[in-house]
């Protein structure tokens, strides 16, 4: 199996989808499957931009693209010269999209690939997929682990212009319509798009969750009771992850039994959650301990009794944030304040794991952090939340199974 993988998120960058997109091509290689990888360096927030392991592995297979940024005029120039290329899609990325392209033309011209797969953080990627495929008649298979620009919910929807609305649309449809095949990682988040794109019930489309890291990169920890009871969130908060409810909780049930607990967040301080942290006198309680790359991340989570994952407040909840996947890998119960009808919740109800609370309800919040609370007192916590069921739903054998399963119907293989 040869696979072109086109995708902005990659390592050695380790922030959120580049993860998830290089634990899958560390799957795919143990699985025999040769790969390419067409990326961007990646100037923005990392936990880590170095070829450490278990990243290391895969340097010799991505293709960072690169051309010069130019003055002004030269970039202008080069952005519609890349514009009319691609279809003359005047948006964001469209220059790294068109200068892509000419890489992965270059790449088909070597070597013969069974397979085009393009990928998030951006929908940009897909361009490129939709005219290598045009070109050289290669399958391509287009995957949207978030919304599409213009159907991203409140409280993170984008407000576009009415051109640009129009022109993302044009362009979303392009590339869902001339995909052979489309994923995504959960049902709750395809049931958007088909919603928005009723074509897309007569496409081949299928749910494939975010991967694991394979077995044996992370040494795992065999658990030990904390002194005190120790909550972690991976990753930063903000005002939409509002940690507003668990903070208010926390504070009731300190204040109610007279305990200790400590909340760490591995991420940093900002001046909204700073400032929830005083309103509900935490200082002592709250701790921000900063970002580490993913593999010490991955060794820190199993220091804790509960690993804490909070979601936006959304009518719906879509997204499948893939620090479930490391939660549950780290083997560790998982608290997850979220929307009640949505994605995380309704998997830990199925698989088990942890708890999901509403996350507009702060009582409920309360009840599920004391129900914990009364397990690690009791010395039951670990045992009573059996994460087997929950980690075997994510291992590198059953997501490429399912990546087979998809060739197969894409008459890929």
């Amino acid at each position: 199996m040869k696979i072109l993988f086109i995708t902005i998120g990659f390592a050695p960058y380790s922030f959120s989808e580049s993860l998830c997109n290089s634990k899958l091509v560390l799957a795919m290689q143990e699985k025999g499957w040769e790969i390419d990888v067409i990326s961007r360096r990646d100037n923005g927030t990392n936990y880590s931009v170095e070829w450490g392991e278990p990243w290391s592995r895969l340097k010799a297979i991505t293709h960072h693209v690169e051309y010069p940024l130019g003055n002004k005029i030269w970039r202008f120039v080069d952005i519609v010269k890349s514009s009319i290329k691609m279809d003359c899609f005047f948006i964001e990325g469209i220059r790294w999209a068109a200068h892509a392209y000419d890489l992965a033309c270059k790449l088909c011209d070597g070597k013969k690939y069974d397979v085009i797969m393009t990928r998030s953080p951006s929908d940009i990627p897909h361009i490129v997929g939709y005219k290598l495929s045009k070109k050289t008649g290669i399958k391509w298979i287009s995957n949207w682990n978030d919304p599409a620009a213009t159907i991203w919910p409140e409280p993170y929807t984008y407000h576009f212009s009415k051109r640009k609305l129009r022109t993302l649309r044009r362009y979303e449809r392009l590339c869902l319509m001339n995909s052979d095949a489309i994923t995504y990682p959960a049902e709750t988040l395809g049931s958007i798009f088909k919603k928005t794109y009723s074509f897309l019930s007569k496409k081949l489309c299928m749910e494939i969750p975010h991967i694991a890291l394979i077995e044996g990169i992370v040494q795992q920890k065999k658990y030990e009771k904390q002194k005190i009871f120790s909550l972690c969130h991976s990753g930063n908060l903000s005002i939409e992850r509002n940690p507003e409810n668990i903070f208010r909780a926390i504070r009731e049930l300190i204040d109610e039994l007279n305990i200790c607990m400590r909340f760490d967040i591995m991420g940093y301080a900002n001046e909204f959650v700073l400032q929830l942290v005083s309103k509900y006198h935490l200082e002592k309680t709250v701790h921000f301990i900063g970002s580490y790359s993913y593999i010490e991340a991955m060794g820190i989570l199993q220091n804790y009794d509960v690993l804490v994952l909070i979601e936006a407040i959304l009518d719906y909840g879509i997204f499948f944030p893939s620090k479930l996947v490391d939660y549950a890998q780290s083997n560790r119960p998982i608290l997850a304040v979220s929307p009640i009808n949505g994605y995380v919740a309704k998997t830990i109800n199925e698989y088990g794991g942890g708890i999901a609370v509403d996350n507009t309800q702060y009582k409920q919040i309360k009840n599920g952090l004391k129900m914990m609370f009364d397990k690690w007192n009791n010395n039951t916590l670990q045992s009573d939340y059996d994460l087997v069921t929950l980690k075997d739903h994510y291992n590198t054998d059953s997501v490429i199974d399912q990546y087979m399963t998809l060739f197969q119907k894409s008459d890929v293989i």
